[in-house]
């Protein structure tokens, strides 16, 4: 009894010590990367490697069949590619789960019910667990493939077919073939159960009208063999019927044999067009993971393409979301990054990874739409700024309560403008060029930053002129004493044309206008300052 309390305690102090080693959890978590993250970039290192050794130790294993090997290529086959095989094996075994969790589990369950600790209840879920592993077929066929490397016992060399079999662990194209083809299990499985079901009764009437007449059907599987290579369309012509019985049947097999390669090709087709989506959803899911400050447009109207356009000559990192087909391959169309699906459904938004997402933009033509969109989003957005569409005024509000941060009015918008351009025509020109950028002229906002050259400065010590650009005004967070005039918005408040004595300050936003060169070389001017 003392031996079997001295290795519970001890047990269970290990299990609590590997629990908090933090060091141990992240050579774990390397390794489990390092296996099943297909995003991680070293595991594309690795599959390129083990992919390596797997083509040429089956290159070794097949030329050894009929020549002599020198013996250090056998000893390289042997000692590494198989001594690596097996530790690939036992890696995977390893981080498959975590024993020390079951162990821990264990501990806290028996102290809780106040009962004996069960080392038998451990043992067993810890191997249950591992054979779990160990059982599925890729567990399987890492195993076997180990089995070609001891050369002296030579019915293991048949297992060399394993070897190739470890190519599907490695290249994604394959495994994406095996899942297609999986998908449509079921009408496979009708398939080839029509078909062995015809070749079987092929082979069986051709074997009673010329096993006694045709020397080269001598067996039923010399029948079934000609039934199937027949049915194939292959028609290797080693076996042809004599009888006119059997001249009969050939036709009937190949016509139907034709029915079964369309209605293959016409599964496997379909299969692969149910797939695309979601292939293409990955592959631009991919995408989003190695983007930084990336913007969500949800639903590509007409004002949702003339903010792409604009975002795409910014070199602004996007991605669109629609449920229409016809909208989302017009997106395609035109380059874009754009996913099909519902962004109102949980599953939809579980696969996106918000903490890249900086702005949202919802921009249906169905305020109901728009606000349910926001709802859905604002509990995934992590903080990310939402913008959405109100085609009604009436519904500003409402979308404002569901979350959105700023609602456009694209009416509002439209009815001042055309004020404008009645009243003022030539200021309308001059706003419309500025906004569409036709005389490369652009209206920008300009951070103040931390020790930069305007942190700290008077509006009348910065020579804008020397820049070549305007400034409109200030956005300060706080009001400032000096002046009486504000206008106060959401962010701050803000103040036209600024007084020369203006004091900037780290997080103030300057309005300018100017040349985009004269812009951008001002703001880079900015950056460098305050490094």
């Amino acid at each position: 009894m003392r031996l079997k309390e001295f290795i519970v305690k001890a047990l269970v102090a290990f299990a609590f010590y590997i629990d908090s080693n933090t060091r141990y959890k992240k050579i774990k978590g390397f390794f489990r990367r390092l296996m099943n993250d297909d995003d991680y970039t070293p595991k594309k290192f690795f599959d390129f490697f083990m992919l390596f050794l797997v083509i040429t130790s089956v290159g070794i294993l097949l030329y050894d069949i009929k020549h002599d090997l020198n013996p250090w290529v056998e000893e390289f086959d042997f000692y590494v590619v198989t001594f690596i095989f097996a530790i690939e094996y036992l890696i995977r075994l390893w981080v498959y789960n975590d024993t020390h969790k079951i162990i821990i589990e264990e501990y806290e369950e028996s102290t809780f019910l106040e009962r004996e600790f069960s080392l038998k209840n451990v043992i067993k879920k810890a191997f249950l667990k591992k054979w779990e592993y160990i059982k599925s077929p890729f567990a399987i066929i890492d195993f076997l493939a180990n089995l070609p490397g001891f050369r002296s016992l030579r019915i293991l060399r048949i297992f060399v077919i394993f070897r190739l079999f470890k190519i599907l662990r490695y290249t994604r194209s394959i495994n994406t073939f095996i899942e297609v083809l999986a998908s449509k299990k079921f009408e496979l499985t009708i398939l080839l159960l029509a078909v062995g079901f015809v070749t079987f009764i092929g082979g069986a009437v051709i074997y009673v009208f010329e096993a006694h007449i045709n020397p080269k059907i001598e067996t039923i599987f010399d029948a079934i063999y000609w039934s199937l290579i027949t049915i194939s369309t292959v028609g290797y012509g080693d076996i042809t019927p004599v009888t006119q019985e059997g001249k009969v049947l050939t036709m009937f097999l190949i016509v139907v044999g034709i029915g079964f390669i369309s209605f293959s090709t016409s599964i496997i087709a379909s299969a692969f067009t149910e797939k695309l989506n979601e292939l293409k959803a990955d592959r631009v899911l991919r995408k989003i993971k190695h983007m930084e400050d990336v913007y969500l447009i949800c639903g590509y109207s007409n004002e949702a393409e003339i903010l792409a356009e604009r975002f795409k000559k910014d070199n602004i990192d996007f991605v669109v979301v629609d449920m229409d087909e016809d909208r989302v391959e017009k997106s395609n169309h035109k380059g874009y990054i754009t996913l099909k699906g519902d962004i109102t459904q949980k599953t939809f938004l579980q696969v996106l990874d918000f903490s890249k997402i900086s702005k949202i933009f919802v921009l249906t033509n169905n305020d109901i739409s728009n606000s349910f969109i926001v709802l859905s989003v604002k509990a995934y957005s992590k903080g990310a700024e939402i913008i959405a569409l109100a085609n009604d005024e009436r519904n500003v509000s409402k979308i404002k309560k569901a979350g959105a941060n700023h609602v456009v009015v694209p009416s509002t918008v439209t009815a001042l403008l055309t004020a404008e351009y009645i009243g003022n025509p030539i200021t309308f020109e001059v706003i419309d060029a500025i906004l569409t950028e036709r005389r490369n002229a652009i209206i920008d906002e300009i951070i103040v930053i931390k020790d930069s050259i305007l942190d700290g400065k008077l509006v009348g010590e910065i020579d804008f002129d020397k820049y070549k650009i305007i400034l409109f005004g200030v956005l300060k967070r706080n009001e400032s004493p000096l002046l009486n005039e504000t206008l106060q918005i959401e962010k701050g408040h803000f103040y036209f044309n600024p007084p020369f004595d203006l004091k900037l300050e780290e997080g103030d936003i300057l309005v300018v206008m100017g040349y985009s060169v004269s812009v951008n070389y001002f703001k880079y001017q900015i950056e460098k300052s305050s490094i």
